[in-house]
């Protein structure tokens, strides 16, 4: 009986002292790392960017000789000891080959011995020439996208999704988080499908579009438009604005259906509120405003590069960024 307390009472002291040295049991806290990309956009059709947790804001530059900028913040727990070297576990693939330019996400959490610590995440700024075609996928976090003239799809799991200032095609999808977007005139159409969360549509004041909007679980509300050929009940709505043309779907399982003649903006927290029209002849001054209104919105990941991005020096990638994709 002896011998076999003595054999446990090694094994346990050798254990404590193993596991009092070891790195998963120190303590660890936040730390973040800003990251910077300028990519010329010659060539260039379309970027697309996936991300695991965090903010996704990608909007139009006014930057004439045509480069991609990308501001990333990464978000990690490490050891206290490990303050002083690069976040080891995230790690940000740009692709460069070809006509789209690619940017994904690669995260792992570090595991505790007792307990998990938080997950690794990324909020990403970036500005891209306003007739790319852009696509965004995020499983938690927001997603915005502002003056982009061309196509934009936009996914997200767990998170909002704003768009505003598009005359290209919207395909934009979210499991839990509302969707909002204004829409030019010329409007290639919209496309929105959103299980849990409410959809706000604005802008339509002088388009030309066939609409269809419904809800399961909600209503369908229509604000200063006039539709012919309309059908109308409390969650379903179809009917013809202007001329027709272009499709606008959008679908809701559970939340509110909002189509408004006039256009909305970003609130300081992300949300929309008030107007923000984006005729051609003042489309530089209120794009300006924009971007300044959502400078405030990301004020929490803002640089000093930030402030004059589009005149920044950051290193150019190469053309091929080979070393740079997922092996």
């Amino acid at each position: 009986m002896r011998s076999k307390l003595l054999i446990l009472t090694l094994i346990s002291l050798t254990a404590a002292t193993v596991l009092s040295g070891c790195s998963l049991l120190k303590k660890r806290v936040e730390k973040t790392e800003k990251v910077e990309y300028k990519i010329s956009a010659s060539g260039r059709t379309s970027i697309s960017v996936e991300n695991v947790s965090g903010k996704i804001n990608v909007r139009s530059t006014t930057d004439t000789l045509g480069y991609i900028t990308i501001n990333a913040i990464k978000t990690a727990e490490v050891r206290q000891d490990e303050q002083d070297k690069p976040i080891d576990n995230i790690t940000i693939l740009i692709d460069t080959n070809g006509s789209e330019v690619k940017i994904e996400t690669e995260t792992r959490n570090n595991s505790g011995f007792f307990k998990k610590s938080k997950g690794a995440e990324v909020d990403y700024d970036i500005r891209v020439p306003a007739n790319l075609n852009v696509r965004v996928e995020n499983v938690n976090g927001k997603i915005l996208i502002s003056g982009v003239r061309n196509d934009v799809i936009a996914e997200t799991v767990n998170g909002s999704i704003d768009v505003n200032g598009s005359r290209g095609k919207l395909e934009l999808t979210s499991v839990n988080g509302t969707v909002t977007c204004n829409v030019d005139s010329l409007t290639k159409g919209v496309n929105v499908d959103v299980v849990n969360g409410s959809v706000k549509i604005g802008g339509l004041k002088y388009v030309d579009a066939d609409v269809n909007a419904s809800t399961v679980n909600g209503k369908v509300k229509v604000k200063d438009l006039s539709f012919t050929n309309i059908i109308s009940e409390k969650k379903n709505l179809s009917g013809t604005l202007g001329k027709g043309g272009s499709q606008i779907r959008v679908s809701t399982v559970n939340g509110t259906v909002s189509l408004d003649a006039s256009k909305f903006v970003f609130k300081k927290d992300g949300h929309i509120e008030f107007k923000f029209d984006f005729d051609d002849k003042d489309d530089k001054e209120e794009l300006k405003e924009l971007e300044r209104i959502l400078e405030e919105e990301f004020d929490d990941s803002k640089t000093e590069t930030d402030k004059d991005i589009d005149t920044m020096n950051l290193p150019e990638l190469p053309k091929n960024a080979d070393s740079l994709k997922k092996k």
